[in-house]
């Protein structure tokens, strides 16, 4: 079966343009598996109900990537990335 397409939000496109090289080669691996298999993920509740949550390790941390699947479209569109520390209430703050 074919990988869905990615589409990233500009929130999420904003905290990726900041990382070092070396972390966004492993978001970007990450991003491929997500691509090949959105599923995965642990969809979330409550206020977040529509939204998976994919984490994975790099650069000696774990780190988190929020994203909703457009099943019609067959689009995973990516949400938010970061570590742990704050990143429901960040992602639930802009879900608002």
């Amino acid at each position: 079966m074919e990988p869905y397409k990615i589409e990233a939000a500009p929130r999420f496109n904003r905290m990726v343009k900041r990382l070092p090289p070396n972390l966004k080669r492993a978001l970007d691996e990450e991003v491929r598996r997500i691509a090949a298999n959105p599923y995965k993920g642990d969809r979330k509740r409550g206020v977040l109900r529509d939204v998976f949550v994919e984490k994975f390790q790099a650069v000696n941390d774990q780190w988190l990537i929020a994203y909703r699947i457009d099943e019609e479209r067959r689009v995973v569109q990516l949400m938010a990335f970061g570590q742990h520390e704050n990143f429901y209430r960040d992602l639930s703050r802009g879900l608002r």
